[in-house]
């Protein structure tokens, strides 16, 4: 679901949309961390990776938009760590 709300992108300067760039990642390191026994560390070294394989292209379409807005739990701090991460690489 989260990979594929990547397409529906708007470009409204919306914090909100920095779900639809960075979602399936947060979401996948937090399948990750669950898979682990909720280690937050397997998230944190999932949120790694998918910083390093995340093109140009990526880190200039997030550019466009605010940070990511609060809230979410753990998914949302695995967004906001990630959307910290490749604005600030």
């Amino acid at each position: 679901m989260c990979a594929a709300s990547a397409a529906y992108l708007h470009p409204l300067a919306d914090a909100h949309q920095v779900k639809h760039i960075l979602g399936a990642a947060a979401h996948a390191a937090r399948a990750a961390e669950l898979l682990a026994g909720d280690d937050p560390e397997i998230g944190a070294d999932h949120i790694a990776k998918a910083r390093q394989h995340a093109t140009r292209v990526v880190v200039d379409v997030l550019s466009r938009y605010p940070a990511a807005p609060p809230g979410g739990g753990r998914i949302g701090e695995l967004l906001r760590a990630l959307d910290q991460a490749l604005r600030y690489r």
